[in-house]
């Protein structure tokens, strides 16, 4: 600062004295012809600075700028420095505060729980005095109470004592009055037993009247339920007659119907070839056995006896079926006989096509039966 003060002030002492000569040159001249001096004149002596030495001094003075700001730059590190080490040393006090504040609380409940278990020995104590205590007038009670015991007991066995006796007392004297109401009894009872001997002679001679009535009763009963089951026995053969014979004349029937469906079905006489015939019968046949398959599937309820259905079912050449109409009968009868056929799903068909077409259209009379 020092150094660089004095550049400065020497810059600004030659720059005043250039000035002033400058002034003084330009006032002193004189245009007139120059007259002799009359006294001596004063000469100024005037340092004249050298334009390197200005250059030089402004260079220094530059340097000396960058000096300075490196300093207040290296100051200003120090300064700020300081103050992080001054702050570091206000936290750490600031952890050496709390810690030791820590310590202190610490110290403190220690202290407290130092006397909290000095008051909870003391309490203890209190409660074992306290237990003791009650203790001591618990056996103090129960020995009070074994003694009212004792006493109650001696008075309980005294008057147990009086009442025994008074009980012995009273029995002597119930037994005596026992003995003679049995005595009494007895004599009484033996009355009521002749009496009763008598009434059950009486009543055995009538139980024996009623047994020869009953015996006789029962074998009228028994001639006439004879008579009955033999009556039963020829009605249920009768019974039996009439359903083989009506089961003999519906299958005849049955046969009847279905030489009349195969005559439907081939359209002609049962006469002719001996072709003819032969396909009749593998018609006749397959018909049967298609009617069985159905009749497997068939479930039949006992009120759908004695009624029936004719039914026309179309069928593929492979047994598949193709359509089963309404049906012509009993609606309950047509209805579960289509139920059955649809349950069958493929009837039986031959392998001869001729006999295979006669059977694709079928007119089907089925008749149930259980």
């Amino acid at each position: 600062m020092t150094e660089q003060g004095g550049i400065r002030k020497s810059l600004l002492v030659s720059l005043a004295l250039h000035l002033a000569i400058g002034v003084v040159m330009l006032v002193g001249i004189n245009f007139s012809a120059p007259k002799r001096p009359t006294q001596a004149v004063s000469i100024i002596e005037a340092t004249m600075i050298d334009d390197g030495l200005v250059a030089a001094q402004a260079e220094r003075l530059a340097d000396m700028q960058a000096r300075q700001q490196e300093a207040q730059a290296s100051e200003q590190a120090r300064l700020e420095a300081e103050q992080a080490a001054a702050e570091e040393a206000e936290r750490l006090a600031e952890q050496q505060k709390a810690a030791e504040e820590a310590a202190r609380q610490a110290e403190q409940q220690q202290a407290i729980a130092a006397q909290q278990a000095q008051a909870e020995q003391e309490r203890q104590q209190v409660i074992e005095q306290r237990k003791a205590e009650e203790a001591r007038k618990a056996e103090e009670a129960r020995k009070a109470e074994e003694a009212r015991k004792a006493e109650e007991a001696r008075k309980q066995a005294a008057a147990e004592q009086a009442r025994k006796a008074e009980e012995a007392k009273k029995q002597a004297e119930a037994e005596q009055q026992r003995k003679a109401e049995e005595a009494r009894k007895q004599a009484e009872a033996e009355q009521q037993r002749k009496a009763e001997e008598a009434r059950k002679a009486a009543e055995a001679k009538k139980q024996a009247e009623a047994e020869q009535q009953r015996k006789a009763e029962e074998a009228r009963k028994a001639a006439e339920a004879k008579k009955q089951a033999e009556a039963e026995q020829q009605r249920k053969a009768e019974e039996a007659r009439k359903q083989a014979q009506a089961d003999a004349e519906r299958k005849k029937r049955e046969q009847e119907q279905a030489l009349k469906d195969l005559e439907a079905l081939m359209g002609s006489s049962p006469t002719g070839s001996t072709s003819s015939k032969a396909s009749a019968g593998e018609v006749d046949r397959y018909t049967g056995m298609i009617i069985a398959a159905i009749k497997r599937n068939w479930l039949v309820d006992p009120t759908m006896v004695g009624k029936q259905c004719r039914i026309s079912v179309q069928v593929a050449a492979d047994g598949l079926i193709l359509r089963i109409s309404e049906g012509q009968g009993d609606a309950v009868v047509c209805r579960s006989a289509q139920t059955a056929i649809r349950k069958t799903g493929t009837l039986p068909m031959p392998k001869d096509p001729e006999v295979s077409k006669q059977l694709q259209n079928l007119n089907l009379t089925l008749i149930p039966e259980l």
